[in-house]
């Protein structure tokens, strides 16, 4: 997690952006304080990623530890777009991990995860309120409220699988299943993919990875390995360039590298013996690449380490 600082005027004019930038119901309070997202559709179970605002007119520098449980979140379960609503389980505390000062004037950006601290499981509307407070504050400063939607993805692809015991357990292989999903949004207008790890029944999700933006209505080729890691080439936007993922059981992104179509489409290959590799087009490097060199194990090696 990261504190960003900037001097005061230039995230003033941030704080006193349009509606799309929610304003805090704060003009009495010395602190601004806001909360925004960046788009307004979720899957269930993918990370929801809240921006925390604050401009210091404080007259001195202020500082926040997490120690000191400076910022409170609530989520509400909603039927209607207005009233409060049911608030939902809080699975655990939603913090800021690092400790940092905001001098006098000065603002600081940050962004938290609401998903570890929240059952947002089921689709619905949910809002989210947001106080913090500081040194010589007479009362906590409350954010204008933001809503989203957990909704339901389509469902592409389903894989069952069976993931081995750890070596040290004697239990039973456990049933899993791999979930390719898309969700359209429309703000920011775009196609995303994703695949999630959940359990059979699809009631437990253990992980959600948003794997890119695709292209086309065709369904993205998928395998599994000798080792159970799914493989998907899914078509980015600009048409020519493939995206070469590799999950594993534990839904960790294992690889990510793009493939360009020069020649021939590129495509996913199973050999005899359980491994998955790209044929055809051209491998292009990229700076968000993931290196494939942690799939150089033997089965008994991944289950050790698992």
């Amino acid at each position: 997690m990261r504190i960003l600082l900037a001097l005061g005027a230039v995230c003033l004019a941030a704080l006193s952006a349009p509606a799309q930038q929610p304003q805090a119901k704060t003009a009495n309070s010395l602190v601004r304080f806001q909360i925004s997202l960046k788009q307004k559709l979720f899957l269930a179970g993918e990370s929801i990623e809240l921006e925390v605002a604050m401009l210091n007119n404080s007259g001195g520098p202020l500082t926040f530890r997490p120690e000191d449980g400076w910022l409170e979140f609530t989520v509400w379960s909603m039927l209607k777009p207005t009233g409060e609503g049911n608030p939902v389980a809080r699975l655990r505390p939603v913090t800021v991990e690092e400790t940092f000062t905001v001098k006098h004037t000065d603002a600081a950006r940050t962004t938290v995860n609401l998903t570890p601290g929240f059952d947002m499981r089921r689709p619905g509307l949910y809002r989210v309120t947001a106080s913090m407070v500081y040194r010589g504050a007479t009362a906590p400063v409350t954010a204008e409220p933001v809503t989203f939607n957990v909704v339901p993805g389509f469902k592409l692809t389903e894989h069952v699988f069976g993931l081995p015991p750890r070596a040290d357990s004697d239990a039973p292989p456990e049933a899993r299943k791999y979930l390719l999903q898309q969700l359209t949004l429309t703000e920011p207008r775009e196609m995303r993919l994703y695949l999630a790890v959940t359990d059979v029944s699809e009631a437990t999700i253990i992980r959600q990875l948003k794997l890119g933006r695709m292209a086309g209505s065709n369904k993205p080729p998928t395998q599994l390995d000798r080792l159970s890691n799914l493989h998907v080439l899914h078509q980015t936007e600009n048409g020519r360039h493939f995206v070469h993922s590799i999950v594993s059981p534990r839904g960790d992104l294992l690889v990510r590298e793009t493939h360009e179509s020069i020649g021939s489409q590129p495509t996913l290959l199973l050999d005899d013996e359980g491994v998955v590799t790209v044929k055809g087009g051209a491998r292009r490097a990229r700076p968000d690449d993931i290196s494939p060199a942690k799939l150089q194990l033997t089965p008994a090696e991944t289950r050790a380490k698992q």
